[in-house]
């Protein structure tokens, strides 16, 4: 199943998306997703509190999948041809990860925000797990938590990768406005379990194909990144792990981001992503 969050006359609502081959509808689920989510997992994906008003998926604003609290934590240098197009010659002996500020997180359709202190923005596709009941260090094995997954654009600001002291990941990865996430998410049990993901993710800019891989080529899988955060974070249903991009990015050619491109972010089975970059500057 695929369930979103949109905004409705009473604010942002969880709703159930049910795309048919004639027309595609949204139905309100009640509640918070710390409410609905941890039964709707423990039940094998059965029990889902919806409410039967049905609403036209295109008379409705989609949001990203996220709520006030939620936490998105990521990991990079997670697909070996990437690295081999920078330069690396030997494969990473452990995960890089980092956080992203709530603020960081844009929806489908929301302009990408150009921060007047990058001249280097670029894009990144990714997978994104996201997760439905509560993990924390003693819990044995986190894939059984996960709610579903959705895509993600990893945008990062290029011009603070080096440094005397290793990158500045704030200043690359937590600008405000600057990652896409969405449409929805879709319910794990529609994919194939997490350590056997074989999914296409793409990323066009302008219609170009700049970035096409499969999610079977990382070298550490879901689970191994769950369990990464697992041992260092209490995790919480809706907080969402992006798992890494792969080659094509701007930062093998020089070929940034400017203002005014569309770009597209899709993963196989899941959706697409479009968002426009705004001018550079224009917000801060």
């Amino acid at each position: 199943m695929k369930i979103a969050r949109y905004l409705a006359d009473d604010g942002p609502t969880w709703g159930l998306v049910e795309i048919a081959t004639e027309r595609a509808t949204v139905r309100p689920i009640r509640g918070a997703i710390s409410e609905w989510a941890p039964a709707l997992v423990s039940s094998g994906f059965a029990d889902l509190p919806v409410e039967d008003e049905e609403l036209p998926l295109e008379s409705v604003r989609l949001l990203a999948p996220v709520e006030a609290a939620t936490k998105v934590l990521g990991v990079g240098a997670n697909y070996w041809e990437h690295l081999r197009r920078l330069g690396r010659t030997e494969r990473p002996t452990h995960l890089a990860s980092f956080i992203k500020p709530i603020s960081a997180i844009v929806g489908p359709d929301d302009e990408i925000r150009y921060p007047l202190l990058t001249q280097e923005l670029d894009y990144e596709v990714e997978l994104v797990a996201v997760m439905g009941t509560p993990v924390t260090p003693m819990t044995a094995d986190a894939v059984p938590a996960v709610l579903g997954y959705t895509v993600g654009n990893d945008i990062s600001a290029r011009d603070f990768r080096h440094g005397d002291k290793g990158p500045d990941l704030v200043s690359m990865k937590a600008n405000d406005a600057t990652t896409p996430l969405g449409p929805w998410i879709v319910t794990a049990d529609e994919l194939a379990p997490a350590d056997q993901l074989d999914l296409t993710i793409t990323c066009r800019v302008d219609g170009e194909v700049r970035q096409e891989d499969s999610t079977s080529q990382m070298l550490w899988r879901v689970p191994e990144i769950l369990d990464f955060f697992r041992l260092r974070i209490s995790l919480a249903p809706g907080d969402m792990v992006f798992t890494g991009t792969t080659c094509g990015v701007g930062l093998e050619d020089g070929r940034f981001l400017t203002e005014g491109q569309t770009v597209e972010t899709e993963v196989e089975s899941i959706g697409v992503l479009r968002n426009v970059v705004g001018a550079r500057g224009e917000r801060g």
